[in-house]
């Protein structure tokens, strides 16, 4: 069997407190580009909240350097964003705020899903 690159979308849509669940798809996400896929992390639901910067960001800081240094794409969805009363200057920098197209084109553009 060959191996074929793959975009892939992590989508994270589960709160953070009290659960380790968003820590992994942040571990995920820097995983993909160690298999040679090309991910997008999407932020939409109460996922949103683990963007906050007052959200301990200890677990997460290492994840999200690496990503970064991988030019890795994070998504906010506006919406969910909005919903909660959630400013974008409330979440971490590096963080693409995308309206209903974007986050439209964000899941018909990626070929893999996974939801944590």
């Amino acid at each position: 069997m060959e191996f074929t690159e793959r975009k892939v979308l992590i989508l994270v849509n589960s709160r953070p407190y009290g659960k380790i669940i968003n820590f992994e798809g942040w571990r995920a996400a820097v995983g993909m580009f160690g298999m040679d896929h090309e991910p997008t992390l999407l932020f939409m639901g109460d996922g949103v909240y683990s963007l906050l910067k007052t959200v301990d960001k200890v677990p997460f800081r290492m994840f999200k350097v690496t990503y970064l240094d991988f030019d890795g794409r994070i998504l906010a969805s506006k919406k969910s964003l909005e919903n909660r009363g959630i400013s974008s200057e409330e979440i971490f920098d590096d963080v693409e705020v995308a309206d209903e197209s974007a986050v439209s084109e964000a899941l018909t553009e990626n070929e893999v899903f996974v939801t944590f």
